[in-house]
Parts: structure tokens; sequence; C-alpha cells
């Protein structure tokens, strides 16, 4: 991206930095169709073919917003897939409510794991290409930039919500030039969720 090569650093040094040869390699170790797999387990539903240009997010279809919000999700809530409800009560001409959608919730991290991957996104939102998303309580989050600056997006999440945010022309594709995900996404969400959060500043809870 940036014409230089960081050589061999480890998994929270290549997130801080954003170097993409270091995850292009693990995704190649890990073997593409357990990247694919992982994903959908995360909740990601559109249709993924398995390339190894995935593990970058080089899709041949892209995600929406709320996708990505629901795979951050099951890292904030210590490992668990839950299911999108936008519909959440009706309340009848009557007087009388119904939920339509209860809430549910698959396990698929241990929350061990979802622990280790909260504090590498903390950390970037600290130190890392996630600062300009600081909202001065715990949160964890990734800036993401495409080629040609078509598309920028931060996803982060605090121990209550989880938010995407992106930034483009959705149907001119057109360049925008300089709009880094840091630059272009990630102060907004940093804007947006200083008042999301409303009062709460509380920290993640520790792994059992």
């Amino acid at each position: 991206y940036e014409g230089t090569y960081g050589g061999r650093m480890n998994l929270v040094k290549a997130t801080l930095t954003s170097d993409n040869t270091v995850y292009e390699q693990l995704d190649l170790d890990v073997g593409p169709q357990a990247v694919r797999q992982t994903a959908y387990d995360m909740g990601i539903t559109t249709h993924l073919n398995g390339y190894p240009a995935e593990g970058l997010g080089g899709l041949r279809l892209g995600v929406s917003p709320l996708e990505m919000a629901r795979a951050y999700a099951s890292i904030a809530n210590g490992g668990y897939r839950v299911r999108p409800i936008s519909v959440t009560k009706v309340v009848f001409p009557d007087g009388h409510s119904e939920v339509p959608y209860k809430p549910t919730k698959t396990r698929i991290f241990s929350d061990g794991v979802a622990y280790e991957a909260t504090k590498i996104l903390e950390d970037n939102i600290r130190a890392g290409t996630g600062v300009s998303a600081n909202i001065g309580c715990p949160a964890g989050g990734k800036t993401g930039t495409t080629d040609d600056f078509t598309d920028a997006w931060f996803v982060g999440f605090t121990p209550r919500l989880s938010t995407a945010l992106w930034v483009g022309h959705a149907d001119s594709r057109e360049s925008m030039p300089g709009a880094q995900g840091a630059v272009a996404a990630a102060p907004y969400w940093g804007e947006f969720m200083r008042q999301a959060k409303g009062s709460f500043c509380g920290d993640f809870p520790l792994p059992k």
C-alpha cells in the first residue's frame, strides 16, 4: 500500500500498523477456506469464494456495514454470534405489545480468544491506525481502505455497542484521493460513538 515492507513482525504490530503482508501470509498459513468459514461463523452472510485476497477484504461481492458490525460484535461480546434485530417490539392499537423476534446467540469463540482479539483492537485505537476514533472509554476497532481510495471503513465496538462506518460512493465507485479509513471514517465513528455510548464508560469483562 505504501510501497514499503515492514518485514517480520507479530500480529499485534501488524494490526497496529495495518500491515497487509503479514495478514496475507496468515491467510495462507491457516488456509483461505478456514478464513472464509470464520467469517461465516462471525455472521458474514455475503457469499465468499475462499480466495486468498479475502483475508484482506478483497471480495468479489462487498459486505454490508450491518454484517461488519455483527461480526465485530462477536468479538466484543465474548465470542457469540448474535442475530441482528431491527424491530424489537410492536405495539398494537389496543395497547398490547408483542416481541416479534427473540434475541439469539451462538458460541463461536471462547471468551479467552475473544478477549485477546479485543485487547489488540483496543491497542489499535490507543496507538495504531485507529487513534482518531478514540472516545476516551474502552473501545476497540480497525480501519479499512480499499484500492484507489474507493472505500474507507472503521468498524469497532465498546463493551455494549458495535458499529460499522463506511464512506464511499455506492454507485459511481469514484476515488476519494487520500481518504484512508484512519482519516475519512475513524474520526466520524468516534464522534458518533461518543454520543451513542451515553454515560457508560465501563471496561470489557475479563474472560473466565
